[in-house]
C-alpha cells in the first residue's frame, strides 16, 4: 500500500468511527484495489479477488466493501501472540507467494500451538479458493476428520 493510500484509509477509517458515534451508516471501502487505490488489500494478489470470492459473478449485487472503521485496528492484529494458549486443534493453511498475510507468521503461530499443524500451498492469497482448492479442501477434510475423531470418547 502506497503512504498516500494508507493516509486516506485511515482518515475514512477515523471518520467512519467519528460517524458510527452518532449513529451514522458505515462509510465503506473496498475489499481490493490496485496499488495506491484506497482498499483493504492492494497487493497484486488483490487481482485475483473478484474470481475468488464471486466466480462467474454470480452474486452480482454483492458489494465487496467493508466498514472503513474496521481497517483501524488490523495493523495491530497478531493472532500469533497467543498461539501457544489455543488448546483445541489448529490448523494453519498458507500460501507460499500470499503477499497479503505473509505464510511465515502463521507457520509460526501454528509451530508454538500445542495441536497446531500447517498445510502450505502454491500460490497467492486466494490459491485455497482457485488453483490449490482442491488440495485446500482434501487438507481440511483431512483435519477435520482427525480432529473430530479426537472428541469422540
Amino acid at each position: 500500500m502506497t503512504v498516500g493510500a494508507f493516509l486516506r484509509l485511515t482518515g475514512r477509517g477515523l471518520l467512519d468511527a467519528i460517524g458510527g458515534l452518532f449513529g451514522r451508516r458505515p462509510l465503506l471501502v473496498a475489499l481490493s484495489g490496485a496499488r495506491g487505490e484506497v482498499a483493504t488489500i492492494t497487493t497484486p494478489d488483490s487481482a485475483d479477488a473478484g474470481r475468488a470470492l464471486n466466480p462467474g459473478n454470480r452474486y452480482p449485487d454483492w458489494q465487496q466493501a467493508v466498514a472503513a472503521r474496521s481497517t483501524l485496528t488490523t495493523g495491530f492484529y497478531r493472532p500469533g501472540r497467543d498461539a501457544a494458549r489455543v488448546r483445541c486443534p489448529l490448523l494453519v493453511v498458507a500460501s507460499d507467494d500470499d503477499r497479503t498475510v505473509l505464510a511465515d507468521p502463521g507457520i509460526l503461530a501454528a509451530a508454538r500451538a500445542p495441536r497446531g499443524e500447517v498445510v502450505r500451498l502454491p500460490g497467492r492469497h486466494y490459491a485455497s479458493l482457485l488453483e490449490a482448492h482442491e488440495q485446500a479442501v482434501e487438507a481440511e477434510l483431512e483435519f477435520l476428520g482427525r480432529s473430530l475423531r479426537l472428541f469422540e470418547r
